[in-house]
This record gives C-alpha cells, sequence and structure tokens, in this order.
C-alpha cells in the first residue's frame, strides 16, 4: 500500500496524475460480485481490457411482450445457488473471439454491487462454463469507480442496499 502511495504521490507532483486518481479506491483482479436484486453472489475477474461486463447465463430466451423484447436467463454461481431474471433487451453486442467467428450476444442491464458501489450496467450474457470465473467486470462499471490493483484479490466485499427499479443509474 505504501508503494501506491509513492506512485501516486510522484505523479501528481510530476504532474501526470489527476487528483482524482489520488482518491479513488483500489479493488483485485478478482472481485466477489452481487447481482440485484437476488444477491446473489459471483466471482469475477476484473478485466481492464474488456470495454463491457459478461455474465455466465443457462437458459437464455429472447421473447417478445407488448411490443418489448425481453430475455428470460438463470444465473448460477459456483455453489450451486440460481437466480432467474426476466429483464429487457438492451441490444445485441457483436462480440470479437480469437480464432472462431464474431458472436452476437444478447444485452441486460443489471445492478451489480461490488464493495459500497452499487450501479446499473449493461451484460452481455454468455456461456463462461469453461471460464474459471462466470463473470468479467469491464471498464463500463469501473470508470470513475474504482482503479485495480493485479497483485489483490477479494478487497472489496459486496455491501449495498437493494434499490427498487425506479431508482436505478445507469451507464
Amino acid at each position: 500500500m505504501k508503494i501506491r502511495h509513492y506512485v501516486i504521490g510522484g505523479l501528481l507532483a510530476s504532474g501526470f496524475a489527476p487528483l482524482a486518481w489520488a482518491q479513488t479506491p483500489a479493488i483485485g483482479w478478482i472481485e466477489h460480485v452481487q447481482i440485484n436484486p437476488h444477491k446473489l453472489m459471483l466471482k469475477a475477474k476484473i478485466d481492464t481490457g474488456a470495454d463491457n461486463s459478461s455474465v455466465h447465463a443457462d437458459n437464455i430466451v429472447v421473447y417478445e411482450q407488448n411490443g418489448i423484447k425481453m430475455v428470460k436467463f438463470t444465473v448460477e454461481n459456483k455453489n450451486g445457488e440460481r437466480a432467474d431474471f426476466d429483464l429487457p433487451l438492451v441490444r445485441y453486442a457483436k462480440i470479437k473471439r480469437k480464432g472462431a467467428e464474431p458472436q452476437q450476444r444478447p444485452v441486460i442491464n443489471m445492478e451489480l454491487c461490488i464493495g459500497n458501489t452499487l450501479k446499473a450496467v449493461n451484460l452481455n450474457l454468455a456461456n463462461r462454463e469453461n471460464f474459471k470465473y462466470r463473470m468479467l467486470i469491464g471498464r463500463s462499471y469501473l470508470k470513475d469507480q474504482y482503479l485495480v490493483d493485479s497483485g489483490k484479490q477479494y478487497t472489496a466485499e459486496p455491501n449495498c442496499q437493494v434499490r427498487s427499479l425506479t431508482q436505478k443509474t445507469s451507464s
């Protein structure tokens, strides 16, 4: 922690870092994330190379209800705890994949909690069953909220209150 303060202090003194950096909390490269409103906990990889966030989802069904495209899906953590969701489709994301054809993924908006930060963010629904972590947190969640310390893990246990749908903030 002392090194971080010296580095940030040196950057501030040299004019290379904005003051906000010194006041921005750091999280590790792996964190617990709470998906609201169900309070389902997942281990997530924090990926500053990804624009957006992604979650492993099963039983994905896109349908239309009263002229609105909706998505039903299930999220399950490694402990077998499950939550079913039925949310509006925001859009489809075209995901580039190394050595494979691009993939179209449904995107929904959900509230995620890391530490004391509750933020509504767009998530693409993916098959991440072959990955160690069922969730990936990208820059759209991290922006103006957290710095990432690649030497740390599990530094910010979720501690957020569930809000009503009308109180959401969007990203």
